[in-house]
């Protein structure tokens, strides 16, 4: 039983860890708008008047059918001038859920259509996208294949509807890497395609953090760097030896801000720091304000990498972002109490 509980929190973990950094991405309107024209039809692509995409202010949360949670919304026009609010629902799957995909659609698409009625606005159109990469095959069906033995006739009375799907799983990392002009997406559908197979992971790990010409040293292009590496790290377990192999592979800036990240991320890192730390002060006594003075950069750094985040992405709850950094709740909400008496 213990073993179990063990596995399903490992489990949650992971998952928490891929939710965080599509999310990460995904709130950034250029990924967005690169992922639509890169990875939908023509006929909804062309269709999109991308001078007015935004992301929406409204946030949907679904937990009635498994632990889920979805605000990546974009709202935008039609390109042809027609007056209709269009939304592109974004969900992340690392899995195959038990219950039909459209369950939780329906959900989301219930409660968008239930904030136009509450602020007396004409019904959203909305185009439902799923981005999967599980190890599962996944098998895209409509919701009218769930009702067996029906009548041909009574499928009329089902909510049948359609939804995006990019299986991660299913495509060729050529056809991933030969998209050069996405930008950023390249990166991280690398990451999330490779992220259950560490050796294959490994081997592409310099193609995954090299964000290559479109690199900008800018805040933007700073979040979005760390935040991929500290996913893999996660997601990998590497040890130190590893990311360090994996900073003098790439290319400057990515080598610098592979350094710049502290090395305290992993649970795992903090133990073997502290033993490490304890074995060097016994033996070398002078090393000791040496030593603290390293952990005190290193939590420096973690600090304000928590600061980014929260200002990134003020939506977050501090247990997601204390998650997804490494760091308490405690240490997020003091963070975040700072921040607000600054504003």
């Amino acid at each position: 039983m213990a073993e179990q509980k063990k596995r399903t929190l490992s489990r949650k973990k992971k998952e928490q860890l891929h939710d965080a950094v599509f999310k990460t991405f995904f709130s950034d309107v250029t990924i967005v708008k690169n992922y639509l024209v890169h990875y939908t039809p023509k006929a909804i692509h062309e269709g999109i008047d991308f001078a007015g995409l935004r992301k929406s202010d409204t946030t949907f949360i679904s937990g009635r059918f498994g632990v889920s949670f979805s605000d990546v919304v974009y709202e935008t026009r039609l390109a042809n001038g027609a007056i209709a609010r269009l939304l592109f629902l974004f969900e992340h799957k690392s899995y195959v859920p038990s219950q039909p995909i459209h369950l939780q659609l329906l959900d989301y698409l219930l409660q968008i259509w239930e904030d136009d009625v509450k602020n007396r606005r004409p019904f959203s159109f909305i185009i439902p996208v799923v981005v999967y990469h599980g190890k599962q095959a996944w098998k895209q069906k409509s919701f009218s294949d769930y009702f067996r033995g029906l009548p041909k006739d009574w499928e009329a009375f089902i909510p049948n509807f359609k939804y995006l799907l990019t299986d991660l799983r299913e495509m060729q990392q050529e056809d991933i890497q030969e998209k050069k002009d996405s930008e950023h997406l390249r990166n991280l559908f690398l990451a999330l395609k490779f992220s259950g197979d560490k050796e294959t992971a490994l081997k592409n790990l310099k193609k995954i953090l090299t964000f290559g010409g479109a690199f900008k040293e800018d805040d933007r292009e700073r979040i979005l760097f760390q935040t991929l590496t500290l996913y893999m790290i996660k997601v990998l377990k590497m040890p130190q030896t590893e990311i360090k192999s994996l900073s003098n592979e790439l290319p400057e800036p990515e080598n610098s801000w592979v350094g710049a990240i502290p090395e305290i991320f992993g649970e795992e890192w903090k133990k073997a720091g502290l033993r490490e730390g304890r074995k060097l002060g016994r033996a070398l006594g002078r090393e000791e304000g040496r030593e603290e003075g390293r952990e005190e950069g290193r939590e420096e750094a973690l600090r304000l990498l928590t600061i980014k985040i929260i200002q990134k992405f003020p939506d977050w709850s501090d247990a997601e972002v204390a998650e997804f950094v490494g760091v308490t709740t405690d240490d997020v909400q003091q963070l975040r109490a700072k921040i607000s008496k600054k504003e």
